[in-house]
């Protein structure tokens, strides 16, 4: 086993994560140590982060350092409005307990080229509890400098929203877009001004990037807004994700060209690829990844890192840049997964340090002066595409402090 090493050291530097747009991302690090962020709700990988208010659900954060030396790591949860501006709560009216706990739960990597240490925080646990639903951001800290951060949400599980998608919208008809339609119900809520009481933010494959927020509703029926045929709820339907799975390291497996050691990493080329044409119906998770090598009794622990090589032949696509997408960069296009375009192989590539598992990622275009990433110059747009929908709905009443986030609603 070793330490990253220089040439590590100097991938890394270059990888350091610097969103688009500053705050856009489930989570993210301020350093290029912390590696593999991930958030799992009440044991299933595949949810949202999300967990309902009042309930035994728990949530899951756990994180990489990338080294075998103690870190004395602390957390500091805040609440935050439905913009993801913090709140103006006093902590005691947000949680039973006391922030900047330290993170006691942790364990070396065994039998790995990259020596790493996994730690794992989970909530509500018996030094925090919390009592309102909304947004909330945890930071973890070290020596009072943030380090990394993820964000979360707290639902009351109140039954307020109904919704359908469409490929028939109302720019073209089974063709390159899908609609939604939804409806809100007032039911439970005491509402006077729907234009200042509620608030409703809508995520396609939980992308902050190219995510809906607050569209104005179609109809006010008293009691129920409706959002039909409403354009700004139109979104590019791009295709189905891409897939790659390395579970352990002798056998290829889906979309990998080869498996290489060079001492003292290892590197993953994938299978060579082109901007699609056409829609590829496939079983994909809609951009969800899994930690996981076959061989081991804990993946979190034995699950070893590698450099995976991305390449997408493809004549250069003008003025903007090409990313590697997917959960495992956060929800929006991040620098870290920054494509170059290379002249002489006629191809977009980019190395990826990634830990063992299996990934969906698809490539995304963002122009210049943009900061929304496009399927369509490398995916393609098709409405055939099976896309996740996340509807949050936030109420905040006349002479309230908080928004607080009522009702959610996820179509697949």
């Amino acid at each position: 086993m070793r330490n990253i090493g220089q040439l590590g050291i100097r991938i890394l530097a270059v990888l350091a994560v610097v969103p688009l747009r500053a705050g856009a991302q489930w989570f993210g690090s301020a350093s290029d140590r912390i590696n593999t962020l991930r958030v799992i709700s009440c044991g299933e990988w595949e949810r949202a982060p999300l967990i309902a208010l009042g309930t035994d659900e728990t949530i899951e954060f756990s994180f990489d350092e990338m080294s075998h030396e103690y870190h004395r790591f602390t957390y500091h949860v805040t609440h935050c409005d439905s913009q993801w501006k913090s709140s103006d709560l006093i902590e005691s009216e947000y949680m039973d307990g006391f922030n900047d706990q330290p993170i006691d739960e942790w364990e070396n990597s065994m039998n790995t080229t990259f020596d790493y240490t996994h730690y794992t925080l989970t909530l509500p646990n018996d030094d925090v509890n919390l009592k309102l639903s909304g947004n909330y951001r945890l930071s973890i800290r070290e020596d009072g400098r943030e380090v990394a951060w993820f964000r979360f949400l707290v639902s009351e599980g109140m039954h307020n929203l109904s919704a359908t998608v469409s490929g028939n919208t109302d720019i073209d008809t089974h063709n390159a877009h899908q609609q939604l339609d939804m409806t809100v119900i007032q039911n439970g809520l005491t509402v006077r001004d729907p234009d200042k009481e509620i608030y409703t933010v809508i995520l396609q494959n939980r992308r902050f990037d190219n995510a809906v927020i607050n569209p104005h509703p179609t109809y006010d029926s008293g009691g129920k807004l409706t959002y039909e045929h409403c354009r700004e709820l139109i979104f590019p339907a791009g295709n189905e994700f891409r897939r790659f799975e390395v579970v352990n390291m002798y056998d290829y497996f889906r979309n990998v060209d080869r498996v290489s050691f060079h001492d003292p990493y290892y590197h993953v080329s994938l299978m060579e690829e082109t901007r699609r044409h056409a829609y590829k119906f496939d079983y994909d998770h809609n951009g969800r990844y899994l930690i996981r090598y076959n061989q081991a009794a804990d993946s979190d622990t034995e699950a070893d890192y590698m450099f995976v090589h991305f390449s997408l032949t493809s004549e250069p696509l003008g003025d903007g840049h090409l990313y590697v997408s997917g959960h495992f960069t956060g929800g929006t296009p991040v620098r870290k997964y920054l494509m170059d375009y290379n002249s002489l192989t006629g191809k977009y590539e980019a190395i990826v340090l990634l830990k063992q598992g299996a990934y969906d990622y698809q490539y995304l275009w963002v122009p210049d002066g943009e900061a929304t990433g496009q399927t369509k110059p490398t995916e393609g747009d098709w409405y055939e595409t099976k896309n996740e929908y996340l509807i949050l709905l936030y109420y905040r009443q006349r002479g309230s402090r908080y928004d607080r986030l009522v009702s959610t609603l996820t179509l697949e």
